[in-house]
Formats: structure tokens, C-alpha cells, sequence
């Protein structure tokens, strides 16, 4: 073997072995990468459940309320009316709309039991703390005095059969004047569908933020359709 075979099979040699490392390290990046992109904080733990929850509240409200934490769970775009392994009313809330220091959001009460169920009015509302206790808040009925933009059908007979809906609207502003208080800003709100309804508990997305305005609104119930069609 001539000096130049030697230099050229030295020179080979240092390319392979190079070549074998830069190999090893790719290998070794993308392992490292791909663990830790695939790993997920809070993956495989327990789902948050968005289902409603019974109470019995006090009638009178709390002299300092306590408004709390408002991180909650994300909530579906729309209602799920979803009634298996329910029994009952469900009532769920839907997105909140905001513009202008308006708030609109959709409530929906689907019936889960047998026979029909019959509604007729205005839900009554109770703006609830982080420990479910009342916050001074009045719950009107109808929303004029709060926006003249939202259609109200007023009290009318709505007859719901099982896993039938109604929807009502339920307003307010985060308007804040009064500096000499905090602005209040609440995380649950207690839906009793009709008088002597049992009452139902849901949690806004984001929490309902109602400044120093003092006040929630909704509109009467009305059946829910589908594109002309009773939602079944």
C-alpha cells in the first residue's frame, strides 16, 4: 500500500466514524424530544364534570358575600341536552357573548323525566359566591331595563315531553361606577326553572361579572327547536 492509500484510508476512516456520531446524536435528540413532547401536565388524571348540581340555598341573601376564585373548567360551545344518566331537569349554561360591557349567555333546561313537564314564565336567578352563598344581586324579569336589543317572548305556556328543551337569555352589564366598592364578579348562578322546581346550580365560563350594576335579567322560557323542528 503506497503513503497516499494510507492518508486515503485514514482519511475514510475519520469520515465513517464521524458519520457514526452524528448518527448517535440525532437518534438521541429526537428520543429526548419526543418524550418530552409527548408528555402532557394533567393528561390521564380526572376529567372535570360539567354536570348540574341540586342545592338547597338560603332564601336571604349574605350580608358580605364572598364572591371567590373564578377558575372553573371550560365549558362545551353549546348545551349538550344530553339525558342519559340523568333524571330530572338539566339545565346547563351556554357561552357567554360579551361587546360593549354587555353580557348575554343562553340557558337551557331539558327535561329528563317521564310524562311532560310544563313551564311557564321567567326563571328565578340567584348570582351565587365560590362557597354557593348569595351575592346581593336583584334577578329581574324581563331584560329591558338592562338592553332593549334582546328578544323576549314574555310568560307563555311551553310544554316540554322527555328530552325536550326550553332555552331563556339571561343579560347583564359590567358596568363600574361605584370606586367605593369592589366590582362584583361571582362564579355560579342558581336557576330555579319554575316555583317549586328544585333548583339547579351552573358555572359561566369566566364567571359572571356584573360590576357595581347590581343586577341579572333573563327572559321567559320558550321551547327550543331546530330548524323549525321540536328538538328531540
Amino acid at each position: 500500500m503506497t503513503h497516499l492509500s494510507y492518508r486515503r484510508a485514514a482519511a475514510l476512516c475519520v469520515l465513517a466514524i464521524l458519520a457514526a456520531g452524528c448518527g448517535q446524536s440525532a437518534d438521541s435528540g429526537r428520543d429526548g424530544a419526543g418524550g418530552a413532547s409527548t408528555r402532557v401536565a394533567g393528561q390521564g388524571g380526572a376529567v372535570p364534570s360539567h354536570g348540574v348540581t341540586p342545592d338547597a340555598l338560603p332564601t336571604e341573601a349574605s350580608d358580605g358575600p364572598y364572591y371567590g376564585d373564578l377558575a372553573v373548567p371550560e365549558r362545551p360551545d353549546v348545551a349538550s341536552r344530553d339525558c342519559r344518566g340523568k333524571k330530572g331537569l338539566l339545565v346547563e349554561p351556554g357561552p357567554v357573548d360579551a361587546a360593549m360591557g354587555l353580557r348575554a349567555m343562553t340557558v337551557t333546561l331539558t327535561y329528563c323525566g317521564t310524562g311532560s313537564y310544563h313551564l311557564d314564565g321567567y326563571p328565578e336567578l340567584r348570582v351565587l359566591d365560590s362557597d354557593r352563598e348569595p351575592v346581593d344581586v336583584r334577578s329581574l324579569k324581563g331584560t329591558d331595563a338592562i338592553t332593549t336589543g334582546m328578544r323576549d317572548p314574555g310568560p307563555h305556556p311551553v310544554t316540554l315531553a322527555p328530552r325536550q328543551s326550553a332555552t331563556a337569555a339571561v343579560v347583564w352589564r359590567n358596568t363600574y361606577t361605584d370606586t367605593s366598592e369592589p366590582p362584583v364578579r361571582a362564579p355560579h348562578l342558581r336557576v330555579v326553572a319554575a316555583p317549586g322546581a328544585p333548583a339547579r346550580t351552573v358555572t359561566p365560563h369566566g364567571g359572571i361579572d356584573l360590576g357595581s350594576t347590581g343586577r341579572i335579567a333573563t327572559t321567559a322560557w320558550e321551547k327550543f327547536t331546530r330548524r323549525g323542528a321540536d328538538g328531540q
